[in-house]
């Protein structure tokens, strides 16, 4: 009670078919390993990027004051300014 398959598959068909198998296999295990290793590559290299990105931001932070910033004279005179903003003349 054999199918015609059973007799059809010798004994070493069926070796050479596993061992064709073995080795696709393999090769497809050897182009997914390159293929991971270059994506580690490139996360590798974006990540240096931006953690220099980040660096250079830090850098150039505006600068800390120990007591706050330092109060300055404006160089307008406030009350004049709203004056001519509100269309308002002031009395000489």
């Amino acid at each position: 009670m054999s199918s015609t398959l059973q007799e059809s598959l010798t004994y070493r068909d069926s070796l050479l078919e596993v061992e064709y198998d073995v080795e696709r296999r393999e090769a497809e295990r050897r182009d997914l390993a390159r293929e991971i290793e270059a994506q580690h590559e490139r996360l590798h290299t974006l990540r240096a990027t931006v953690l220099d990105e980040l660096t250079k931001q830090r850098r150039v932070t505006l600068p800390r004051w120990p007591s706050g910033p330092k109060v300055v004279a404006t160089l307008v005179d406030e009350g004049e300014w709203w004056d001519k903003m509100l269309g308002k003349k002031r009395a000489a």
